[in-house]
């Protein structure tokens, strides 16, 4: 069976430097963390839930999945502000869908 290939330029850029093998473990843990990280947006303070959806937007951006980190950086800056909103049942139906619309490209690399 032949090696699926990077799906994006950020994975190929990595995969070139630190290797395939290395590139697809940090996707598995990706996809692994991130809906256990997701789940936990709905529970606990709003500083926890801001430091969780900080540490999704890096792993996303990591993962080359640019809509989804923008989103969570949107969340991020919502969470900052003493202000700002809360987090809703739209905010984290649009963080399902774009982890779902990245999570099968991601998969397919890592040959599950």
């Amino acid at each position: 069976m032949a090696s699926v290939p990077p799906p994006n330029e950020e994975l190929a850029e990595l995969a070139a430097v630190l290797g395939d093998d290395n590139v697809r473990t940090l996707v598995r843990t990706f996809l692994r963390d991130f809906p256990k990280s997701f789940a936990q947006l709905s529970q606990g303070d709003r500083k926890n839930c801001h430091r969780i959806a900080h540490s999704m937007k890096s792993n996303a951006r990591l993962v080359g999945a640019h809509q989804l980190s923008r989103r969570m950086a949107a969340l991020e800056a919502q969470l900052a502000s003493a202000e700002g909103a809360d987090i809703n049942a739209g905010d984290l139906e649009s963080i399902s869908a774009e982890f779902a619309a990245i999570a099968g490209p991601l998969q397919s690399f890592v040959g599950e």
